[in-house]
């Protein structure tokens, strides 16, 4: 089987760095507490981590008890074989890995199915946290961030060509998305 990247990127342990806290408490008022929401985390290239910001924000979520679903939708180099099967993590948080997810195409990201899978999984959890892919290099992720109740764009501090965040942001506000902010991670 295929090794299941998001899930490689949780916090080990129940210990999660403050700025994950903050982040979290920061979503949730920005979601204005509401409850089967889809956050989707983006960024403008894959150099920039979408799955590490992910993860750690559907953990931090999930400390509260709320119910997370962690989805994986970066299925860009995700591997062909695998079994399609939903990852049980700590409680509270199952995660849906890109091997899962995967049907040979990017295009499966703006697809009517998908996007009606992902809010039935809305429906059925408190908050849908995904690991979308990188807005400047697939661009049926923007379909994806429009259909989210919110939006957050990973960059890496000194790292991230500043042009390039400006342009992502653009193709957010274009597709309509709702763009919660900027989660800046050191380099």
């Amino acid at each position: 089987m295929a090794d299941p990247r998001i899930l490689a990127e949780l916090p080990d342990g129940e210990a999660l760095a403050e700025g994950f806290v903050e982040l979290r408490a920061n979503a949730l008022v920005a979601l204005d507490e509401r409850t089967q929401a889809i956050v989707t985390v983006t960024s403008p290239h894959s150099e920039e981590p979408r799955r590490h910001v992910a993860a750690h924000l559907a953990a931090a979520l999930a400390q509260t008890g709320r119910r997370v679903l962690l989805v994986d939708a970066d299925v860009d180099g995700a591997a062909d074989e695998g079994e399609s099967e939903a990852h049980t993590v700590p409680e509270h948080l199952s995660a849906v890995t890109a091997e899962a997810v995967r049907a040979g195409d990017p295009a499966l990201l703006s697809g009517a199915v998908f996007l009606a899978w992902l809010r039935g999984e809305a429906e059925a959890h408190d908050l849908v946290i995904v690991a979308g892919p990188p807005l400047l290099d697939v661009p049926d992720g923007r379909a994806l961030a429009a259909q989210a109740d919110g939006v957050l764009l990973a960059v890496v501090h000194a790292r991230t060509n500043r042009d390039d965040a400006i342009r992502a942001r653009a193709i957010l506000r274009e597709a309509g998305a709702n763009l919660l902010g900027a989660v800046v991670v050191e380099g």
